[in-house]
């Protein structure tokens, strides 16, 4: 299925057409993040990012690494969206890990290992 009016600009791709999306220490809500879930609630009008209402229309799979002691996006941002995630592939929880110190060769070897996964489980041709 194609979206033309959906097209990335200057891209023959639609996001609608992903074949993953891998996500590093993502937000579930600019208010949750920072001001908590009962605070959001209040807040919900100025909350720009409410990627808890849009990650569930992702029909590609979806990879998510956080760091567990993350105090700039907590980890629970990432645990909340994992589990609203139509495809999710198993996740990479860093123990010990906050938001800027996650390792890089551990993130890429997860990256890796689910862009394999992607290619491997999709119907596009393997070049």
């Amino acid at each position: 299925i194609s979206h033309p009016e959906k097209k990335v600009p200057k891209s023959n791709v639609s996001p609608q057409e992903a074949g993953g999306v891998f996500l590093q220490s993502p937000l579930e809500s600019g208010a949750r993040a920072t001001l908590g879930y009962a605070v959001s609630c209040v807040g919900y009008p100025l909350d720009i990012f409410r990627n808890y209402e849009k990650i569930g229309k992702i029909q590609a799979p979806v990879a998510i690494c956080h760091g567990m002691n993350d105090e700039v996006v907590p980890f629970d941002n990432g645990k909340a969206l994992h589990k609203k995630c139509k495809k999710p592939f198993e996740p990479y929880w860093m123990i010990g890990k906050g938001h800027n110190d996650m390792p890089e060769r551990d993130v890429c070897k997860y990256a890796r290992a689910f862009a394999n996964s992607t290619v491997k489980n999709s119907s596009i041709p393997k070049q």
